[in-house]
């Protein structure tokens, strides 16, 4: 006898949510209903899933084991549904998108816009996810598709890059930095600037720019969103870096901020658009990458005006 795939997804949800209350309300069903489910399939397989502690339930060692290739299965099997919508050409169901923090504020809003035009058949999932987070969802099937930045670990997954958009530096009027004409790498060594918060690959890819040009900066305060970074350095704490595509909604006249471009080489990040390689989706995604592209080329027509040369998001 096997466990069947709905008692697997009431495994995965206990481990995830660590609370039979919680599994029970997520999952649709009654307590008792899906404590006497759980027992059935520790029963059956011969093992103990779950230590039943209080405040919240553990998952034994062997449970981890069991969790993990449940995932697996429930990835395949919804993964053999998508098969089948595709040798139809169907475009339609529940599609779950995955958006790294800093991209998520800028690059969705007009862009799901843009699909559900497209596809009007299907609704959208938005997960709003760290990169290490983003991608362990996606090969384990809780997702469909990522939008993130490079660098990451891509192994079983595939995709194309859609765009680079460029860093710019944004500073109180007064500091150090805050002067017009192209940006320098080499003016932020020694400089102290506002960096995100660790997990962001926003602050990666800063403290990357900051080691190209000499010894990494102090940062003694770190933030955990694109927004709280300007509103930093709108009170004089520090400048920072931001990618192109936020300047239009984070900065505006009148906040005492100067924003400098690198110029003609700029530092930047390279945008791009990932799935599983197993998935039988690829064409579709495909599509989907190709308006995504379009879209983030988009986004120049509003980037405001910037000292020392306009940053320009291109396509890669």
């Amino acid at each position: 006898m096997l466990p069947t795939l709905r008692q697997l997804e009431y495994v995965v949800a206990l481990a995830e949510t660590g609370q039979f209350v919680e599994t029970a309300r997520l999952c649709g069903v009654s307590q008792p209903a899906l404590s006497k489910q759980i027992r059935e399939v520790e029963e059956m397989l011969g093992l103990t899933l779950f230590e039943r502690a209080r405040p919240r339930v553990l998952v034994t060692p062997a449970g981890h084991e069991i969790v993990t290739r449940a995932r697996r299965v429930l990835a395949e099997a919804h993964e053999l549904v998508t098969a089948a919508q595709a040798w139809t050409g169907a475009r339609r169901g529940t599609l779950r998108l995955g958006v790294i923090p800093t991209i998520a504020p800028y690059g969705l809003p007009g862009l799901l816009a843009k699909l559900r035009e497209l596809y009007p058949e299907v609704s959208y999932a938005i997960h709003e996810l760290q990169t290490e987070v983003l991608v362990e969802e996606l090969r384990a099937g809780n997702i469909d598709l990522g939008l993130l930045a490079q660098p990451f670990d891509a192994h079983g997954l595939t995709g194309p890059d859609l765009a680079f958009e460029p860093f710019v530096l944004v500073a109180p009027t007064g500091h150090a930095l805050a002067h017009k004409g192209a940006m320098r790498p080499e003016e932020i060594e020694g400089a102290s600037l506002i960096l995100m918060q660790d997990g962001h690959c926003l602050r990666d890819q800063a403290l990357d720019i900051c080691t190209h040009a000499g010894p990494p900066p102090p940062t003694a305060i770190a933030a955990g969103s694109v927004t709280t970074l300007v509103r930093m350095v709108e009170s004089g704490l520090g400048a920072t870096l931001l990618p192109t595509s936020a300047l239009a909604t984070e900065v505006h006249e009148g906040q005492g901020i100067i924003i400098r471009g690198f110029g003609k080489s700029p530092p930047g990040r390279t945008l791009t658009l990932q799935w599983r390689s197993s998935s039988p989706r690829g064409d579709w995604f495909e599509e989907i990458a190709g308006v995504l592209r379009k879209h983030y080329l988009s986004l120049n027509a509003s980037v405001p005006k910037v000292s020392g040369g306009q940053p320009r998001i291109r396509a890669v």
